[in-house]
């Protein structure tokens, strides 16, 4: 078994601590040793620390997100949240360097990734292919700047708004991107939702696969591209459901052919070099049916991903978790 030194910062309730247990087995190191966030906040207020929240030289540190998923969408407070990760994130990076420790994501990456449109900007500057913004479309993707528990999602040809709360009391049932809607409409709604950081982004034919509109998500190791697995925006659920090899990577071979696979592949490991010091990122794309593919988000907590257990096509190894797979790269210079 691996001398690996590391732990994870989650909540106290967070599911991926089950995965990490898994993976850790599956990448035959020593368990975790859990960190409650708690802990960790309590630390940063001047409360007395404990004792879990003390961190050793050499340990590797994980921090898994600071606040739940939000299964109903709420829009409202996302700025806060921003806020309150990053002064978490800040102090226990101070913490795990003070004692020779090293965090598994760095700080300023991290923060870049959920900043969508900091992110993007970024991205576009260094010649990444991004989904642009939409300065007068109608239809468009409808997204809020600052990523976290909660997401806007898109099906085939117009943004979908399940129901979102704002700080106003507003709820919003209504697609802003159907064509029923007009340009004040969209307009209206995003003056509405402008605290929360809402912009609109251009919209694209997304590539059919099967019976559906996919995505496709990267988990990148090290900066190179291990696992990959098709999302349909409609139909994602929370929770570790992929596994093998995915019908919808078939398709887009047998569809696409491999000379575009490996350019999808080429970008998302691309992508990954601008977001130095994280260990395991994700990497969505978005394509059209033709020959245009862009990167949609960049996702600093890869090792979480759903679709943990996809397999590259043509992989010469057995399929191994994303966090395992972290875990074996780490243990390699312990």
């Amino acid at each position: 078994m691996s001398t690996l030194s590391w732990a994870v910062v989650a909540l106290e309730d967070e599911p991926a601590r089950a995965g990490w247990t898994r993976a850790a087995q599956d990448a035959d190191v020593a368990p975790p040793r859990f960190v409650a966030w708690s802990a960790v906040l309590d630390a940063e207020a001047g409360v007395k620390a404990d004792a879990e929240a003390e961190f050793s030289p050499g340990e590797v540190v994980f921090a898994e997100r600071l606040h739940p998923c939000v299964t109903d969408n709420p829009v409202g407070g996302q700025r806060a949240r921003y806020a309150e990760l990053q002064a978490a994130l800040e102090y226990l990076d101070a913490q795990v360097t003070k004692v020779g420790a090293r965090l598994a994501a760095a700080v300023e990456p991290t923060l870049l990734a959920l900043d969508r449109t900091k992110r993007d900007g970024f991205l576009s500057q260094n010649g990444v292919p991004v989904l642009g913004f939409s300065g007068s479309a109608v239809r468009g993707i409808v997204r809020p700047r600052f990523a976290g528990s909660d997401d806007w999602l898109i099906d085939g040809w117009r943004t979908r708004l399940y129901r979102h709360r704002t700080r106003t009391g507003f709820e919003v049932w209504r697609a802003p991107g159907d064509a029923a809607g007009s340009r004040d409409e969209c307009d209206e709604l995003a003056e509405l939702l402008a605290d929360d950081g809402i912009h609109r982004i251009d919209s694209l034919h997304r590539v059919h696969l099967g019976s559906a509109f996919y995505d496709i998500r990267f988990a990148v190791v090290d900066g190179k591209a291990t696992h990959a697995a098709g999302i349909n925006r409609e139909q994602v659920v929370l929770r570790e459901w992929y596994g093998g090899r995915r019908p919808e990577i078939e398709a887009f071979l047998d569809r696409f052919g491999m000379e575009r696979w490996e350019r999808l592949v080429a970008l998302a490991e691309r992508t990954a070099t601008y977001f130095p010091g994280i260990r395991s990122l994700g990497v969505d794309l978005i394509m059209d049916n033709g020959d245009l593919e862009y990167v949609f988000d960049v996702d600093p907590f890869g090792a979480s991903l759903p679709g943990l257990l996809g397999a590259m096509p043509n992989a010469s190894r057995e399929p191994v978790s994303v966090r395992a797979a972290v875990l074996r790269s780490l243990s390699v210079g312990s």
